[in-house]
């Protein structure tokens, strides 16, 4: 494989190799450190992030790149990056994550302005996929915007776990300071909350919008006035689509037990793409009643707001503004579509001038559709198969779980190419766009190609784990 070409000449002082990978340029700098491009001994691309000697030698900075490490490997998912390789004892340390090309949806939608309609869907998708996978993880995010999007040719993919948090952790940072970038940040982080999987879904809904407009929802702006925003008033959803617009309206609730879960995020943006009823959404606790803030409570947090971001704002903050007489405001708007952004967003993008989509045309998605439609008994393979969703019931059960997300576990694990097909059956009605959506993204053109011959079939069939076969076809497998 040549050399991906596009990338930052070299320094003189840019080690060569990093660890397995020989170094071809850079991606990007930024405070952490320097991002490479490298190529493995057998061709394979990486992105690979090398810390700053002076902060590997700070031990608290050196305890949280450990844990970026830890957290990033512990995820794993379709729709976020993979880590390859790393060596956190090495000096200075170095994490090596999968080679996405593509620009980030801050990028994208600087050059094109926003997602087309027919995009966002699909967009939407993606991102609740990847924060089931990384919720299933037991992790939050705490800092998903545009910067930490990229959008590939198969699809969307979340990056950058930098501040990210294992849910057994304390919610803040050892100073008690708030995490995340302003304008992002979900309501209850403003008030002092710890930041749970709600605050990942309110940044989902805050994605859908910035997708859909080109606009961040709460516009942009000093960071006290961001904050106010936030806590009190409505974003305007006006150029939200239909379809979408009730789902990210619950998303970007003020109060986080209002909002879906990102299980339920994937159920739902996927019946709305089929025209399907979503399925019923687990039972939940008794909700916490959140009393009203005060105005005072308000500019309280407000103002704490302004102090922990003072650093990064520019220019005097405008006058705040009430909800009653603002209620739906028109925000300041700024050419950077990702406003205090202060992570190393050039250096993780993974973006290369041969690689990433013209500024008029989006990047290209794989649209191949299976040929094959399985039904109740597969005649050629001789499989009795049942015909309602205890299908879906049966791969969950595989994974301990009882949620649509499982499925889509159970077939990136282990069940494969027998499951994804069995699960786009007409029959099972529901649940058919789960299937249609992983048999065509995940498998591509192969299953139209291969899966539906008579001579292929059953050699695949065969290759399913004996437990899979109990759990999808109980009257037995010939």
């Amino acid at each position: 494989m040549s050399d991906p070409g596009g990338f930052g000449p070299l320094a003189m002082d840019d080690r060569e190799p990093i660890g397995p990978y020989r170094i071809v340029g850079r991606m990007g700098a930024g405070g952490m450190g320097v991002v490479y491009a490298g190529i493995a001994a057998d061709g394979a691309r990486a992105a690979v992030k090398v810390i700053h000697p002076g902060l590997a030698a700070d031990p608290q900075f050196l305890a949280r790149f450990v844990r970026e490490v830890e957290l990033l490997s512990r995820v794993r998912g379709r729709c976020t990056v993979s880590v390859l390789a790393a060596d956190t004892a090495a000096m200075p340390p170095w994490l090596a994550t999968e080679f996405v090309p593509g620009p980030t949806l801050s990028t994208y939608v600087q050059q094109n302005a926003r997602l087309q309609p027919d995009e966002l869907l699909p967009f939407g998708l993606d991102i609740a996929e990847a924060l089931t996978d990384i919720h299933r993880a037991g992790i939050v995010h705490r800092d998903l915007k545009p910067g930490n999007v990229i959008l590939s040719a198969s699809g969307a993919k979340v990056l950058d776990f930098g501040i990210a948090r294992a849910l057994d952790e304390s919610g803040l940072t050892g100073t008690g300071a708030l995490i995340g970038t302003p304008g992002w940040i979900s309501p209850e982080q403003y008030r002092g909350d710890v930041a749970d999987t709600a605050a990942d879904v309110f940044a989902w809904g805050a994605l859908m919008v910035y997708a859909a407009t080109g606009r961040p929802p709460f516009g942009t702006g000093a960071p006290d006035v961001l904050a106010y925003r936030v806590m009190s008033v409505e974003p305007d959803l006006s150029e939200v689509p239909a379809p979408l617009h009730d789902l990210v309206r619950g998303a970007l609730a003020k109060d986080r037990t209002s909002r879906p879960t990102a299980y339920e995020l994937l159920d739902q943006v996927t019946a709305l793409t089929s025209g399907t009823k979503p399925m019923p959404p687990p039972p939940r606790g008794r909700r916490l009643m959140v009393p009203l803030w005060s105005a005072a409570a308000v500019v309280a947090a407000v103002a704490a707001a302004g102090a922990v971001f003072a650093a990064g704002s520019r220019g005097t903050p405008e006058a705040l503004r009430s909800p009653s007489s603002s209620p739906a405001p028109t925000y300041e708007e700024s050419p950077q579509p990702d406003p205090g952004d202060t992570s190393d967003e050039a250096a993780t993008a993974n973006e290369s001038p041969e690689d990433a989509p013209s500024t008029t045309e989006p990047p290209k998605r794989r649209t191949s559709t299976p040929t094959m439609r399985a039904s109740t008994r597969h005649a050629d393979a001789g499989v009795p198969c049942a015909s309602d969703d205890s299908i879906l019931r049966q791969v969950a059960a595989l994974n301990g779980g009882s949620l649509p997300g499982d499925a889509v576990v159970a077939r990136k694990r282990c069940v494969g190419r027998w499951v994804a097909a069995e699960l786009d059956s007409p029959e099972v009605g529901g649940i058919d766009l789960i299937a249609k959506r992983n048999a065509t993204r995940f498998l591509g053109g192969e299953i139209g190609s291969n899966f539906c011959s008579l001579e292929s079939r059953p050699a695949l069939l065969a290759s399913a784990p004996a437990a899979i076969r109990a759990f999808l076809c109980p009257d037995g497998f010939r």
